[in-house]
């Protein structure tokens, strides 16, 4: 079996999507928002939608990696209400799933990496 290595972490190239894995780490409500829909059903309509689900599994990939960041500092549980708060990736008015949601690649790094700091406080 083949692997892919993802910012550190090693996982089966068989493993789930990054919309399943963010559906499972995040909850729809979450997901939904970073993926940048209105609603969970119009994000549930994108899935399902071949070319919309490329454009989504691209931009919930910065989410993935947060969750693997709390993953790995055993704090998964944590992650979707840091995502939530503003103000947690230093950005007074934003939330760090505001920033994912706006993705811009100085975002979503900013966002990763103040997830590793605040999973290794």
């Amino acid at each position: 079996m083949t692997a892919q290595v993802l910012r550190g972490t090693t996982r089966p190239a068989t493993a789930r999507s990054g919309i399943d894995r963010c559906l499972a780490l995040l909850g729809e409500e979450l997901t939904a928002y970073v993926a940048g829909a209105a609603t969970v059903g119009e994000f549930h309509r994108w899935r399902a939608d071949r070319r919309r689900r490329r454009e989504i599994e691209e931009r919930l990939q910065g989410a993935v990696e947060v969750a693997d960041t709390f993953a790995r500092a055993n704090r998964l549980g944590a992650a979707a209400g840091w995502l939530r708060e503003v103000g947690a990736a230093g950005v007074a008015d934003r939330s760090p799933a505001r920033l994912l949601r706006e993705a811009t690649g100085e975002a979503v790094k900013r966002v990763l990496d103040a997830a590793e700091r605040f999973t290794h406080r």
